[in-house]
């Protein structure tokens, strides 16, 4: 069972996701010639790319990804669908560090500032960090369909490439919300993540392996056909390795045949080609694995470690005297079961096995893709601080180009080591130290490998928001805040006096649950009706982050009424 990063009860609703149609207008001839047809339009590759914030409260938030489409710049009633299918789960938690190809495909050369993604409602599954698995029954969407605004204009042309990368915001507040009657919200939260150096980016990014069939064989690429439903152009060249999973030895580009199941790990060139690094194949249905994956738990006594699969379970993984670890490919780390003492719980893993068939798999290497550590944080100086677990706690010291922000609110970010120590130890305590009980700041950090010291530093940190429990609005809301009453863990009454920001752009996330007759309906609250909504006697959740100052600021609130 996996025993995660748990900093605090994530409130959480749902957002839509709708079906879009890609139409074309053909050209006419005059009455005394035959008419003509319209030359088709110009066009270029777009990729679509799927990634995520990572999340620790779930081992597995799995959906299906039906259509994604464009939106022109000049007129959105010009949808371009680059994407449809209707088959393969995607598992959102795994897609940190990763990027899931979704599509590679031709669309009309044009500007595009839009898009629309759509997903299958029923295919949601939900399986807690703890393992449950939430009933389909206590699991809402609200909608299917969700407009994505990018950042930067999504420019394709003729014969050019681009890439759109999507980011799903697991740890946003209100991603998933459970309701007073225990059911979950699901409120897709999906954000546009501009690539800041244009297709080279792209190419440094590390792809998902994808899963498929083999359609048809070339001189010197192939075509997947992916789980997805949608069809990829992948070439090979010296540098691709290859795996018979039918012989269990080192294969060859000689061995793919179409009709055979294969796994491809992927690279993608500047121009938009992609490449295989690695191809496992065989003529029967691979097994259920993944190379990468979430770290479940360690065990250096045995030399093992459980792996998360590409369904949310664990997997056990050996390690031998020759598994070599790294970190970002180019670090080392150690060798052997030693070098498990510097992997916990939450960190995202690359692993090559030496056989994916063998049980348990040996591990050849396993490469750290991202490093992290979160929860309560105590013991904040202007060197280190410290992140408490039951299984013991862990100190950082501050990488050097440390920052630190609220989650959400990355482009807020501060390098003052100062200020992080006085927000952490001001929250729930008034006064330096460390702080106790329910309103003891949390948070979550990537860390880098520090060579000099054989120990991770915290690259950053961010303030999660600390989720109080259901309580009421105890304090009308007036010049600017607002009174909660919530029963603490100590099971006392407590009362806290939360600010919420108006200004346009760090304003809380207001929400408004209503249940009418069975039907629950979701409404956002603007600033200009905070008034009339968050008044006393109100049922309530509140979600707070902390301040320099050693107060605190509301980051979400959801009142509830007919519950």
């Amino acid at each position: 069972m996996r025993s995660p990063l748990r900093t605090f009860s994530v409130l959480a609703m749902p957002l839509g996701l709708t079906a879009l149609a890609l139409g074309l207008a053909c050209g006419g001839g005059s009455s005394s010639s035959p008419a003509a047809s319209a030359p088709p339009p110009a066009t270029g590759t777009a990729a679509v790319i799927l990634t995520d914030a990572p999340s620790d409260q779930w081992s597995a938030i799995e959906v299906v990804v039906t259509q994604v489409a464009f939106l022109n710049k000049a007129d959105h009633t010009k949808e371009v669908v680059a994407f449809q299918g209707a088959s393969a789960k995607i598992n959102l938690v795994d897609l940190d560090s990763v990027g899931e190809l979704l599509a590679s495909a031709q669309i009309p050369a044009g500007t595009y500032d839009a898009l629309r993604i759509t997903i299958d409602p029923a295919s949601l599954n939900l399986v807690k960090a703890d393992g449950t698995v939430v009933p389909s029954s206590q699991v809402k969407v609200a909608g299917s369909s969700v407009l994505v605004n990018l950042s930067s204009d999504f420019v394709v042309t003729a014969n050019g490439s681009n890439a759109v990368q999507l980011d799903f915001d697991l740890n946003h507040p209100l991603f998933l919300v459970q309701l007073p009657d225990g059911t979950w919200v699901l409120n897709l939260q999906v954000r546009h993540r501009s690539n800041l150096n244009g297709m080279t980016g792209v190419a440094q990014l590390m792809f998902r392996h994808r899963r498929g069939t083999i359609a048809s064989v070339g001189a010197s690429s192939f075509v997947l056909h992916t789980d997805g439903g949608n069809d990829l152009t992948v070439n090979a060249d010296a540098g691709s390795w290859f795996f018979n999973a039918d012989t269990r030895t080192v294969g060859s580009f000689a061995g793919l045949a179409a009709g055979k199941y294969a796994l491809v790990s992927l690279r993608m060139q500047p121009d938009g080609s992609l490449w295989a690094v690695r191809v496992w194949y065989g003529a029967s249905a691979l097994p259920g694995w993944t190379p990468e994956g979430h770290v479940y738990g360690v065990d250096q006594a045995n030399g093992l470690m459980a792996v998360s699969s590409a369904s949310g379970a664990p997997r056990t993984i050996a390690i031998d005297a020759d598994t070599t670890f790294t970190f970002h490919m180019s670090q080392a780390l150690g060798t052997g079961t030693a070098a498990l003492a510097n992997l916990w719980t939450g960190f995202k893993v690359q692993v090559q096995v030496k056989d994916p068939l063998a049980v348990p798999m040996h591990a050849a290497s396993v490469n750290i893709q991202r490093a992290v550590d979160g929860g309560r944080i105590s013991a904040a100086s202007t060197s280190s601080f410290t992140y408490q677990h039951l299984t013991g706690d862990r100190t950082h010291a501050y990488a050097s180009a440390f920052s630190w922000w609220y989650v959400g609110l990355p482009g807020l970010n501060s390098t003052s080591v100062g200020d992080f120590a006085s927000a952490c130890s001001g929250m729930g305590s008034g006064m330096m130290g460390t702080p106790t009980g329910d309103l003891q700041a949390r948070g979550m950090s990537d860390l880098v490998w520090n060579g000099t010291t054989g120990a991770w530093d915290a690259n950053n940190a961010i303030f999660m928001p600390v989720a109080l429990p259901t309580g009421t609005i105890s304090t009308s809301y007036d010049g600017g805040q607002l009174g909660f009453t919530f029963v603490n863990s100590s099971a006392a009454s407590q009362t806290v006096t939360v600010a919420l920001n108006a200004t346009v752009g760090m304003q809380p996330l207001v929400l408004e649950v209503s249940k009418q007759n069975g039907v629950i309906t979701v409404a956002p609250v603007a600033a200009t009706a905070w008034a009339t909504k968050l008044v006393t006697a109100t049922p309530a959740r509140v979600a707070v982050v902390p301040k320099p100052d050693g107060t605190f600021a509301a980051y979400a609130v959801v009142v509830f009424s007919g519950f």
